[in-house]
């Protein structure tokens, strides 16, 4: 959901650099100098007045100590290059006492998202001056998407745990959390006849091997098999499959019947989820894919490439509500080169979608019949 800009302002305006807060211990002591100071007041003890002072002199002491532990302390953050959704990953902490002569003390570090504070923390007890700390600690997204880190908030309660000062440090950076990965259903290897995914392959110019046959005259040098050829004494040329043989396309419904509350776009979530786990399974297997979602088209090589960038690209995609009007009748589906295509889409709240051109339709909660193959041209 997109917040209104003077909130999303508001949001991306850092907090103040240094707070103080009390902590239990410290209000009680705060509380028992005043009563103190109140009593030397109303009685002019001397002995009250000296251990007011002495009260006064620890509250002093305690925010120049705690001031001098966050003082020259830089910190930098690592985190990894793939996450997906639902999946902990570590996220790497670097502290660096920069003070030449004084160490920092049980200091505490908290990375800021989006303005707010995670529950995870690492905690440093002593660090020596020009010394160099690095910890780590286990966060999660349950959601895909782009989350924003902002800093940190540097925080520590010595010397007497009395306060609680904290210190902010700006540190941006861009975790990008992909879509959950779940395992597919194994059906979708078995046989479907002229329209399953487990087509019966074909010689061509692709990079799989085929098989074996003797060699003719204009066949390239580089294919023959020599080990077979030494053996048959005579040559032997490899084959490879046909790239049209071993093509998948994976298109996801984007448009819904309208605004999505909180569980639509869950089941919507589960719809990307799906299509991201099926490029990941299918690639696996060696078929070349194509991935269609919206205005978005890409292409994954069956060595891998490209399909690190269809996941980024499923991790930001969003929904929108299909139109109305004499534009609501569904659109025909374009095809592509070769190949078959499935359609994903959420079990509930995407609109319909002509599914002509596909071989199957799959949802999150299960696969419904097979779509009607578009007659062709």
């Amino acid at each position: 959901m997109r917040l209104p800009e003077p909130l999303a302002r508001l949001l991306r305006r850092p907090p103040p650099r240094r707070r103080l807060r009390f902590t239990h211990e410290g209000r009680y002591f705060v509380g028992l100098t005043l009563g103190v100071g109140f009593a030397a007041i109303n009685t002019g003890n001397n002995l009250l007045y000296l251990v007011l002072g002495m009260m006064l002199s620890i509250i002093v002491v305690s925010g120049i100590l705690s001031e001098l532990a966050l003082k020259g302390l830089e910190v930098a953050r690592s985190l990894p290059v793939e996450v997906h959704a639902g999946s902990p990953y570590l996220t790497g902490i670097a502290v660096h006492n920069a003070k030449t002569r004084l160490a920092s003390f049980s200091v505490q570090v908290e990375d800021v998202i989006d303005g707010h504070a995670l529950a995870k923390k690492c905690y440093f007890l002593k660090l020596p001056p020009r010394a160099r700390q690095n910890t780590s600690y286990r966060s999660e997204f349950k959601r895909r998407g782009r989350y924003d880190y902002r800093g940190f908030h540097l925080s520590t309660r010595f010397p007497f745990a009395f306060f609680v000062k904290t210190f902010y440090v700006a540190s941006e950076a861009e975790l990008l959390v992909l879509p959950r990965i779940h395992p597919v259903s194994p059906n979708l290897e078995e046989p479907r006849g002229a329209a399953g995914l487990q087509a019966r392959t074909q010689r061509g110019l692709g990079r799989d091997f085929h098989g074996l046959r003797p060699h003719r005259e204009g066949d390239d040098a580089r294919d023959i098999h020599w080990k077979r050829s030494a053996r048959d004494g005579r040559l032997v040329t490899r084959e490879y499959e046909s790239e049209t043989g071993r093509r998948v396309g994976v298109c996801l419904n984007l448009l819904t019947l309208g605004p999505p509350d909180a569980a639509q776009e869950a089941e919507l979530d589960r719809a990307v989820d799906l299509a991201a786990s099926l490029l990941v399974h299918l690639q696996r297997r060696g078929y070349t894919l194509d991935l269609r979602a919206g205005d978005l088209h890409l292409e994954i090589a069956a060595d891998g490439r490209g399909l690190f960038a269809a996941l980024r690209a499923l991790a930001v995609v969003r929904f929108s509500p299909a139109p109305s009007g004499p534009d609501a009748a569904p659109q025909p589906f374009p095809g592509a080169r070769g190949g078959r295509w499935l359609l994903v889409q959420a079990d509930a709240g995407s609109a319909p979608m002509d599914t002509r051109g596909f071989t199957e339709i799959l949802t999150p909660g299960g696969r419904p019949a097979e779509a009607t193959e578009r007659p062709a041209a």
